[in-house]
């Protein structure tokens, strides 16, 4: 081969290796400038978006909002009693019917009670109750056989009034509003009571009279309408002997009265 063609491809091989390495160059010089900048560009958003977890809370109405929406919060408000019933007398009258009891007579009741409320949890009483009675038609029928029949004796056993002692639980109150008139404070209670029945017997022409015991547990609602007044339901279970203690009496007593607290 002549030599000059020899020494003008040594040439253009090395100027195609010097194009080569200087492209090569220019590209690794472009992917550490890409590198870097990939680099840099991620450590800012990395340090941004750690600023703004760390700053989630930062802002106080977002964070008070967070923290109604938290269904594992929960909040309980109670009002307090209205009426103020600490060592406070309560005066009151109650009327009422009597069931289950006789089924010969009917009986009213009419009562009158005094009421020491120790705390608005507490009370003590004394129930005093004056029964009014009548003999039903049925009764009066059977009563006008016995006068009539001979050798038969007319005999009727009736209540004529009852004193108990009773105390007062108050389980749990709350209030209304009455037609938006008057927000009104009530109180559901239950009561037991023990006490002494006057019970007069008549057979024909003679009467027997005699105090037995008797004794009482029922619910009620009182209901506190201002400071001063109150009103009261109550229905309760009563039972005592009659007739010198041949027979037991179970009777359901239904009152509504009205009190004053003084």
């Amino acid at each position: 081969m002549p030599k000059k063609s020899i020494e003008k491809s040594s040439n253009k091989v090395g100027d195609s290796l010097f194009f080569l390495l200087r492209q090569t160059i220019s590209i690794l010089a472009l992917l550490l400038v890409a590198a870097h900048a990939f680099a840099a560009s991620t450590s800012i958003s990395s340090g941004e978006a750690s600023d703004e977890l760390e700053s989630l809370n930062g802002n106080q109405a977002v964070s008070d909002r967070a923290a109604h929406l938290d269904s594992r919060t929960r909040a309980a408000i109670v009002q307090g009693r209205a009426v103020d019933r600490n060592w406070r007398f309560e005066l009151g009258v109650n009327y009422g019917p009597v069931a289950f009891g006789d089924p010969y007579m009917s009986t009213q009741n009419l009562g009158a009670n005094i009421d020491l409320h120790i705390t608005p949890r507490f009370s003590l009483g004394v129930h005093y109750a004056k029964a009014y009675n009548q003999l039903t038609s049925e009764g009066q029928q059977q009563f006008s056989n016995a006068q009539n029949a001979a050798n038969a004796t007319p005999e009727v056993s009736y209540s004529q009034q009852s004193v108990m002692g009773v105390i007062n639980w108050y389980m749990t109150y709350g209030k209304f509003n009455f037609f938006d008139v008057k927000v009104i404070q009530f109180d559901i209670y239950s009561l037991a009571g023990v006490g002494q029945e006057e019970v007069l017997t008549q057979v024909g022409p003679n009467s027997i009279d005699q105090w037995t015991t008797t004794w009482t547990a029922g619910v009620g609602i009182g209901f506190w309408l201002s400071k001063h007044v109150t009103s009261r339901v109550e229905i309760r279970y009563q039972t005592y002997d009659d007739e010198n203690g041949s027979r037991a009496l179970n009777l359901a007593v239904a009152t509504v009265g009205f009190g004053v607290l003084l």
